[in-house]
């Protein structure tokens, strides 16, 4: 069986907010001569940076066209030491390697009649739980800005009563006006932006009892000083985890705020492959490791670095901020893996523009969610999707 057609798409502009920006998943399929296929996806939808995402994915195409689709470690090698700039690393060189390893693993499945977390190792439990991740935006398929307390509070009992029993929330990431990223959060914090986000969070805590898990993003923004300061604050609420307290450019800085404060950190989804998470097992300044499966590098490389999490007692929440497609990749390796610790279930994941944009929609039932027991990763791209993108076929 030989690679013969990888298909690029980019999907065309979702604007899931007024003045929330835009974002394009960037979606592909993998062909072979026996017919079948493969879906993957680079989790490079937001931020900027997509179309450098295409880019890489059409240049690597070409190396693998001719090759085994069964051979994903010898591709993933190739991918890595033949194109030079493979060991520079990088969103842009692992997330091309993301996503058409997520492919090769669905064909894979496909050709052996099972699905992939079998091939993984089997499942270590019949179905994971989630949470229901980013409620400051609603809690909702549309999205409305959590700014006052009582906002916050309303989303997180939406949440709770739809059957979660782990909630996150970014208790900065609105201003009081609503602005995105509006406050400064670099250096020594405002006392008014501190009692901001103790106010948010306390109503969310108030609001859904003692028994419910919440966990608090902070996305980078905050560097070391505030985000202790910010983490400190946090503290008496009875935080599940911090995550991505400071920038994940620098472990020793990382470490810093894991030995000032007592409550678990979690970051990830900017550290790629194993050699990018090596400084962060060795000091352990990570609790909970999240590495995004459609930038790390698949799932060939997301087990491997779940793997080694497993020998620093570290557990492992797969980042997922993209379509199903990356949704059902993550879930068959957090089926897979003994340290487990929690689903990521994206506000995106219930709006219709990302819906629409494959054959099957993945929804969590009272907070528990599984992988399709169906050959491969167990889903596809849509028509509709093919309609809306802008296709790039390398045969």
């Amino acid at each position: 069986m030989k690679i013969t057609k990888v298909t690029v798409l980019y999907v065309h502009p979702i604007q899931s907010a007024k003045g929330d920006g835009y974002q394009r998943p960037v979606l592909l399929r993998v062909d072979t001569d026996s017919g079948v296929y493969g879906v993957g996806e680079v989790g490079m939808a937001y931020g900027t940076g997509g179309s450098a995402a295409v880019g890489i994915l059409c240049d690597y195409a070409r190396k693998i066209i001719g090759m085994d689709p069964m051979q994903s470690e010898l591709i993933f090698e190739k991918l890595m030491k033949t194109t030079f700039w493979g060991q520079g690393g990088g969103t842009v060189i692992f997330g091309g390697m993301s996503g058409i390893d997520i492919a090769l693993w669905d064909i894979k499945g496909k050709v052996l009649g099972v699905p992939v977390y079998q091939l993984l190792g089997g499942k270590c439990r019949e179905d994971l739980r989630a949470y229901a991740s980013q409620t400051q935006l609603s809690w909702s398929p549309v999205r409305v800005p959590c700014i006052t307390p009582e906002d916050y509070a309303r989303e997180a009992r939406v949440a709770v009563e739809a059957g979660y029993d782990a909630i996150k929330t970014d208790v900065l990431w609105f201003d009081e006006q609503g602005t995105v990223n509006g406050f400064k959060v670099e250096g020594p914090m405002n006392p008014k932006v501190l009692r901001i986000a103790k106010e948010r969070i306390q109503a969310m805590r108030e609001a859904v009892g003692p028994d419910v898990d919440i966990m608090i993003e902070n996305h980078a923004k905050t560097d070391t000083v505030a985000g202790i300061q910010l983490g400190r604050a946090l503290e008496p609420f009875d935080i599940m985890f911090y995550e991505e307290p400071n920038t994940t450019l620098n472990s020793k800085l990382a470490k810093v705020v894991k030995n000032a404060l007592k409550v678990p950190i979690a970051a990830g989804e900017r550290i790629y492959t194993r050699w990018g998470y090596v400084p962060f097992f060795e000091n352990r300044s990570i609790d909970v490791a999240q590495p995004d499966i459609g930038t790390c590098g698949g799932i060939t490389e997301t087990k491997k670095v779940c793997d080694m999490a497993h020998a620093y007692d570290i557990t492992v929440q797969i980042h997922t901020a993209g379509t199903a497609i990356a949704g059902a990749a993550a879930m068959h390796v957090e089926m897979a893996i003994p340290n487990f610790c929690i689903h990521e279930h994206h506000q995106k994941a219930m709006m219709p523009q990302y819906i629409e944009l494959c054959t099957r929609d993945y929804q969590p039932v009272n907070g528990r969610i599984k992988a399709l027991d169906i050959p491969g990763i167990g889903q596809d791209i849509s028509e509709k999707a093919y309609l809306n993108s802008d296709l790039t076929v390398i045969e």
